[in-house]
């Protein structure tokens, strides 16, 4: 499932460093959680995939998370908009290693080391 201008809309993208805002009425927000939305797990994955993948001008899919911190709820309401920084991006033999944090105005929410081929 397609994340990017349904959950997420690109605001900016400059490098290494993309700015995105949340759509807080998205239907998944609906159910995680009702009253006060947050952002589940597989969707930051998926998130940081699309814009990997925008990034490198192909499709990728999962292959292996190597690291992954939820260090801080990302909340549609209270976080609307955060800046995902690709610190690395590496392409290996198993595909594009990609590490980076999450950040929502200089709070570190994640850090990620995941690998899409």
């Amino acid at each position: 499932m397609k994340l990017q201008n349904e959950m997420f809309f690109v605001e900016e993208s400059a490098d290494s460093r993309i700015r995105v805002r949340l759509n807080a009425g998205h239907y998944i927000y609906g159910a995680h959680f009702p009253g006060n939305p947050i952002t589940p797990g597989v969707c930051i994955v998926q998130m940081v995939g699309e814009l990997l993948s925008n990034r490198v001008g192909r499709p990728l899919k999962l292959s292996k998370i190597v690291n992954l911190k939820f260090v801080a709820p990302i909340s549609p309401v209270t976080t609307p908009c955060v800046e995902v920084l690709f610190s690395a991006v590496v392409n290996t033999p198993a595909g594009f290693q990609a590490k980076g944090a999450i950040t929502a105005d200089k709070v570190l929410m994640t850090k990620f080391s995941i690998v899409y081929e």
